[in-house]
């Protein structure tokens, strides 16, 4: 199997809940699955999807899927409860203004802060949104996971 667009990853990931891969019965049953976000590798290939799956504006969980669309795992914010209280907000992880305003705190004034770029840190499974900090000189990376930034 080659890579798969967008599309074709919301799809699986849909595919997945359904059939109990992604063993959650709150976002199987209640949630609705976003649309896939490109996963890229520190070095900048493309490395796989994060789908996000949502239920009135939480993060219940998300599908994360190799590039040639192969569950690779489910991530759950909110276990096996049936509430929602303590998944963060969609925004926090696929709202790129959101993630920009968390990694402004950490730049030094006057600099430029690049689109965010979902990326990992070492590992596939340590998921981050890397923003890249542009300055006279140089540039530095900050690192965004939920309501949390640092530099890398």
């Amino acid at each position: 199997m080659g890579i798969v667009s967008a599309s074709e990853a919301t799809r699986i990931a849909t595919a997945a809940l359904s059939s109990g891969a992604a063993d959650d019965p709150l976002a199987r049953d209640r949630g609705h699955v976003l649309n896939a976000i490109a996963i890229e590798a520190p070095n900048g290939e493309r490395a796989g999807w994060f789908v996000p799956v949502e239920l009135d504006g939480a993060l219940l969980g998300f599908v994360q899927l190799g590039l040639d669309g192969v569950f690779r795992r489910y991530g759950s914010f909110h276990g096996r409860s049936e509430s929602t209280a303590k998944c963060p907000r969609v925004s926090d992880w696929v709202d790129l203004d959101v993630i920009t305003s968390r990694a402004r705190p950490l730049s030094a004034p006057g600099s430029q802060l690049s689109t965010p770029v979902l990326s990992y840190d070492t590992h596939p499974d340590r998921l981050v949104w890397t923003v890249r900090e542009i300055f006279p000189g140089g540039s530095s990376t900050i690192f965004v996971a939920g309501t949390e930034a640092w530099r890398g």
